[in-house]
């Protein structure tokens, strides 16, 4: 296998990895601290890249533009799932989990029919890939809007590493997610808390398809096939830990970028066996817990 192709592949992973990651420490989250199962976090993700794709319309397509859309609609959809969480999804907590997925599919649904209403069927694209340039290391070029993605990643990482580990806030949502009967007990507004969770996964989710949209494009069907992947990705990392988000999304994006130069027509059955190779040997995840 040619050195060009191994690493086109590996940046092709570890951008992969980027929004894997961002989608995925959001649903983390989520479950971690809200114990909800939120299938609707793909919706999100391609509410963001439709917003994006919005943003560079009205305002001619520039640099300038991209960093406006990157700013706002991740402020965006972090307030739209802070509302769905006041106004629907508090009312399902402690519920059955099939009776939770049921508002999750509705809110599926809708979105996709109001992007569908809003934005139409075609995908939309936002061509800001090429004015960021290229970049050339070991003879190898790239565009230079990959190491952009790189760069907000780590940035949204390490902050979240932060958050999490160095506030108040990242205090009460570990005791939150380790014990939320105990944290109640102790005073804690979960209330409040499950909302602020809520609209910071959400925003996350927001954040990655801004990211996406110059290299994807903004589609009706991106919702699905993202939030599929980023339940693995939760599922290999483990429940709830951020740290095992990022680890299992490289992890992912690598068996994705090379299954593919090996056998393109079981890329997939590649994930899942990694899945089930990681749950067969730790059934809670690589940094689960028990």
């Amino acid at each position: 296998m040619a050195f060009s192709v191994i690493g086109l592949q590996l940046v092709s992973a570890l951008v992969s990895a980027t929004f894997l990651f961002l989608m995925a420490s959001g649903l983390s989250l989520i479950f971690g601290v809200c114990r909800v199962l939120n299938l609707a976090h793909g919706s999100f993700f391609m509410l963001g890249a439709f917003l994006a794709y919005s943003v560079t319309q009205v305002v001619a397509t520039s640099l300038g533009t991209f960093w406006l859309a990157l700013l706002l609609v991740p402020l965006a959809t972090a307030l739209l799932g802070a509302l769905l969480e006041i106004v629907l999804i508090r009312r399902f907590y402690g519920a059955n989990l099939l009776v939770q997925l049921m508002p999750m599919v509705a809110l599926i649904y809708i979105i996709s029919d109001f992007s569908r209403f809003v934005w139409g069927v075609s995908p939309g694209s936002v061509p800001v890939l090429g004015l960021f340039g290229t970049v050339s290391i070991l003879e190898l070029t790239f565009p230079a809007y990959y190491f952009v993605v790189l760069l907000a990643s780590m940035v949204v990482a390490a902050g979240l590493w932060f958050v999490i580990t160095k506030t108040r806030w990242g205090i009460l949502v570990r005791a939150a997610s380790q014990d939320r009967e105990m944290s109640a007990a102790c005073g804690v507004n979960q209330t409040r808390l499950f909302t602020t969770v809520y609209a910071l996964a959400t925003g996350l989710a927001g954040l990655a398809g801004v990211l996406a949209v110059p290299i994807s494009g903004a589609s009706l069907e991106m919702d699905m096939t993202t939030v599929v992947n980023a339940f693995v990705v939760v599922v290999v990392g483990g429940m709830g830990s951020v740290l095992g988000s990022m680890l299992a999304a490289i992890l992912i994006g690598l068996v994705n970028a090379f299954g593919i130069l090996i056998l393109p027509q079981f890329e997939m059955t590649f994930v899942y066996a990694l899945m089930a190779l990681v749950l067969i040997t730790r059934p809670t995840g690589l940094f689960g817990r028990e």
